[in-house]
C-alpha cells in the first residue's frame, strides 16, 4: 500500500509498505481521509519533537521512519478476535491516543494524561497518511448513518477545540473571546456558539477573519485595529469576557486575554507556546481569573459526533482535500504559507 513515512526533518517521502495484520482487540480500516494538522507541520519543518528518531521509542520499540498521520477516519475493514461490537463497512472516526489502561491517570478516567501514551501517527507503527491503518478499538468511534467521510477526519481536530471549551466551563449567555482562527479555534468558537455563548474571534489573517464571518453568528476583530482590549470590553458592557481561550499559542493573544477576561472568568491555552510563557500577575490575581491548559480530549469524541449530527460544525468554506502524491506540496507547504485552512489527504487519490 501507499503511504507517507516521515524519515527527518524535512523528508517525508511516499512509499509502498505493506499493509497492517489486524491482531487480538484490534480494527483494520481503509482510510478515507487524513487531515494535516499544525503539530505535523512542526514535525516535518522545525522536528523531530514526538517522532523518535535517534532511538527507539520506549513505549512502542518504534523508531523513525514512522508512517504519519493522527486526524483520520476511515471505513472497518476487518476486525481481530475479541472486537464483536464493530462490524466490518462501518464508517469510524480514530481517537489517536493509545493509552496503557492501567497506569493512575487512565484508571482515573484521565487517559490523555497517560504517563505511557504512545502518539498514532507518531510513535506507533502505522499511521493515518495511508491506504489502511490498524488501532486498538477502544480508538475508533463509529459514526451515524448519514455523515460523510470528510467529516470522520474532522472530529479529532473538533474534538481538541471541543475539550478546550469544556475546560472554559463555557455556558449560553456568557461571552466567549477565542484567540486564533485556525481549525482549532475556529472549531473552539463553533463549540462555543453551540453551548449559547456570544463569541469573539480574534485573528490577524484578513482570510480567516473573513472566513469565520461567513459562518455566520460570531464577532469578528481585527487585533491590528486599534485597542483589542478595550473593543472586547466595549463589547462586554466594560466586564470583559467570561472566558477567554488562547488557540494562537501567542504571547500577544495572551496579554490580551489577561486584560480582556472578567473577573473569575478564565483563560484556557490549548494553542501551543515556543517560548517561556509571561504572565501578569496582578490582574489574575486582583481579578482571581482562573488560567488553565487544554490537553487534547477525553470523552470528546462522543459529544462532538452528536454536535455535529446538530449542525454544529458546517464544513463549508474551510476544509479542502488533495490526493496523498501531493500531501507535501499542496498540503504542507500550502498550510505554512497561510494558503489554506484545514487540508485533507486522500491516501486513494
Amino acid at each position: 500500500m501507499r503511504a507517507l513515512r516521515y524519515h527527518g526533518p524535512g523528508d517525508i517521502r511516499l512509499e509502498d509498505v505493506d499493509e497492517p495484520e489486524v491482531g487480538p482487540g484490534q480494527v483494520k480500516l481503509r482510510i478515507a481521509y487524513n487531515g494535516i494538522c499544525g503539530s505535523d507541520l512542526h514535525e516535518y519543518y522545525t522536528g523531530p519533537t514526538m517522532v523518535p528518531v535517534s532511538a527507539p521509542n520506549p513505549v512502542t520499540g518504534v523508531q523513525a521512519p514512522v508512517v504519519i498521520g493522527h486526524e483520520c477516519g476511515g471505513t472497518v475493514v476487518a476486525v481481530g478476535e475479541g472486537v464483536n461490537d464493530v462490524t466490518p463497512g462501518t464508517l469510524v472516526a480514530v481517537e489517536p491516543i493509545q493509552r496503557c489502561g492501567r497506569c493512575r491517570e487512565c484508571v482515573a478516567g484521565r487517559y490523555n494524561l497517560c504517563s505511557r501514551m504512545a502518539a498514532f501517527g507518531y510513535t506507533t507503527g502505522y499511521g493515518g497518511l495511508a491506504e489502511y491503518t490498524v488501532v486498538d478499538r477502544v480508538m475508533v468511534h463509529p459514526l451515524p448513518v448519514g455523515f460523510s467521510e470528510q467529516q470522520s477526519a474532522v472530529i479529532e481536530p473538533l474534538a481538541v477545540a471541543y475539550h478546550a471549551a469544556r475546560r472554559a466551563e463555557v455556558l449560553a449567555g456568557q461571552t466567549v473571546v477565542v484567540h486564533g482562527a485556525g481549525p482549532v479555534g475556529l472549531g473552539t468558537a463553533l463549540t462555543a456558539r453551540h453551548f449559547g455563548a456570544e463569541v469573539i474571534v480574534v485573528d490577524p489573517s484578513p482570510n480567516r477573519r473573513a472566513l469565520v464571518e461567513a459562518l455566520g453568528g460570531t464577532t469578528v476583530l481585527d487585533p491590528g485595529d486599534g485597542d483589542l482590549v478595550a473593543a472586547i470590553r466595549d463589547l462586554t458592557d466594560g466586564r470583559g469576557a467570561e472566558a477567554s481561550i488562547d488557540a494562537a499559542g501567542a504571547a500577544s493573544a495572551l496579554r490580551v486575554a489577561v486584560e480582556s477576561t472578567a473577573k473569575e472568568g478564565s483563560i484556557v491555552l490549548v494553542g501551543v507556546h515556543h517560548k517561556p510563557l509571561e504572565l501578569a500577575a496582578a490582574p489574575l490575581m486582583m481579578g482571581e481569573i482562573d488560567v488553565r491548559f487544554s490537553m487534547t480530549y477525553r470523552g470528546d469524541f462522543p459529544l462532538v459526533i452528536e454536535a455535529m449530527a446538530a449542525g454544529a460544525y458546517p464544513l463549508d468554506g474551510w476544509v479542502s482535500t488533495v490526493p496523498i502524491g501531493d500531501a507535501v506540496e499542496k498540503g504542507f507547504e500550502a498550510l505554512r504559507n497561510g494558503g489554506a485552512m484545514k487540508i485533507l489527504v486522500d491516501p486513494a487519490a
